[in-house]
Order: structure tokens, then sequence, then C-alpha cells
């Protein structure tokens, strides 16, 4: 009976050593692979879909901010550029807002909205003619966007090209007839090109759809200035100074002579 004892323990031992090995053996290999994965960084996941709803109402600044993080994660998400361009907008800071639609428009080079972002920041730069190109850019690729062309509207009054900014204002509004801006738009631009009656009357229909608007009124009563009505005038002004408006009404004659002066030249040509 010793000896059998003799044998048994050491064949016992000798089977917990190497179950205790092949422990040892698979602790080392689960060990081995969680080092060889990459962690997870917490600043580059991109925020939840309700925070970034969230973000959108949040106070100007602190909106740019969250979708600066936001971009900063995932600067080829379309969304996020877009938003983050928008945001930038909101603060004032139109160039910034050019350089994240720049660098998002290479990778999306067919993006209307990024080219009307674009635009918009470049318009309000006074970069006109860069403007343009993007906005024009922008309608091609969005025909039914009444934004793209509205904003292209403006963009060609903005560089005398009044007859080309009257077609695209026509344009949006038969898209969408209740835009109040864009009827002023093309009702100042009317003016320009001496079409006074009609000016009139598409301002008087943008302050019917928008009448607390001060710039709509005041586009009424500069039409209506340049009729010699100026008790009218006055009273479509609201609260805007008389001696003001009768400035602008100066303003409004001399850039209508410079047209006239500008046709005449071409046509003579």
């Amino acid at each position: 009976m010793s000896s059998i004892r003799r044998v048994t323990l050491p064949f016992a031992a000798a089977a917990i050593a190497v179950l205790t090995g092949c422990a040892s053996d698979g602790e080392a290999e689960l060990q081995a692979g969680a080092e060889v994965a990459d962690p997870v960084d917490p600043a580059r996941v991109p925020a939840r879909a309700e925070d970034r709803q969230l973000a959108e109402r949040l106070p100007p600044l602190e909106r740019a901010n969250f979708w600066a993080r936001e971009y900063t994660k995932t600067p080829n998400d379309l969304d996020t550029a877009l938003r983050f361009g928008s945001a930038l907008r909101g603060i004032g800071s139109h160039e910034r807002a050019v350089e994240v639609m720049t660098a998002i428009e290479v990778v999306h080079p067919m993006s209307g909205e990024v080219k009307l972002l674009k635009g918009r920041a470049l318009s309000t730069m006074g970069r006109h003619t860069e403007a343009r190109r993007a906005l024009m850019a922008a309608a091609t690729l969005m025909p039914t966007s009444a934004d793209a062309l509205a904003a292209l509207g403006l963009s060609n009054d903005r560089l005398g090209d009044h007859i080309s900014a009257q077609t695209a204002y026509r344009q949006a509004l038969a898209l969408s007839p209740a835009r109040a801006s864009t009827l002023s738009n093309l009702g100042l631009s009317l003016a320009l090109t001496g079409d006074i009656e009609e000016a009139e009357q598409v301002l008087r229909e943008a302050a019917v759809l928008d009448s607390e608007n001060t710039h709509i009124r005041q586009n009424l009563a500069l039409v209506l200035g340049l009729q010699g009505r100026y008790d009218e005038m006055i009273a479509a002004a609201g609260d805007a100074p008389e001696a003001v408006m009768r400035e602008n009404v100066e303003l409004l004659r001399k850039l209508r002579g410079d047209v006239v002066a500008g046709t005449a030249g071409d046509g003579a040509g």
C-alpha cells in the first residue's frame, strides 16, 4: 500500500502542475491580446445624436465651440462641417467658415449646401465675385432651392448685374412665393433699373407678408420717395428719421443715374 501512495502522489502533483501551467499560459495570452488592442479615446468619439440636436439651441458662442470639437473628431463628415460653418457665421467668423467649407468641398465636391454656405460667407466679407461663383454652383446643384437662388440674386445685385438678379429672385419666388425678404430685394433691384411702379407693387406685397420688418418698410419708403411722394414715404418708413430717408432717396437716385448712364454707354458701343 505504501508503494502505491509513493507513485500516486507524484503523479497528482504533476497533474496539478500541468493544469496550473495551462492556466498561466492562457492568462498570458489574454493579457497579450489586451495589450495589442487600441484603447478607445473618449475625446475622439462623436457626440450622441440627441446631444448634437441640443447643441443647435445653445447660445452662438457655445454652439460654435461644440461644433468645433465635433469637427476636430470627424473633419470629413459633411453634416458636422456644415453645422460648424453655420455656427462660425453665427459668431461673425466668416473667414473661418470659408476655410472650413473649402476643406470639406474637396471631400464632397457635389454638395450644393457647402457651396451655398461658402457663397454667403464670401458675400458677407464683400468678396462678391467669388461669392457669385459659389452661389451659381449651389443653384446649379440645387435647382429647386429658393435659398440658393435668392442668395444668387443678391450677389448679382451687389455686382451691378440687376437683370440677372431679378431673374434669380423670380425663380426663388416661383418656388417659395411668401419670401418677404426676397420680394423686398426684388423691389429694390427693380427700382435700380427704373421699374418704379412694379418695384412699389412688389414692396407693398412684401410689407403685407412681414409688416414688422423695418428694412422692408424703409425700402418701400425709398421707392415712394423716388416718385416724390414724400408724405407717403415718411408714413411708410415708420420710425426712420425723415432726414435719413431723404438721404437714402438721393443715394438711390444717384445709383439709378449710374445704371442709366452705363446702359446708354453699352448701347452706344
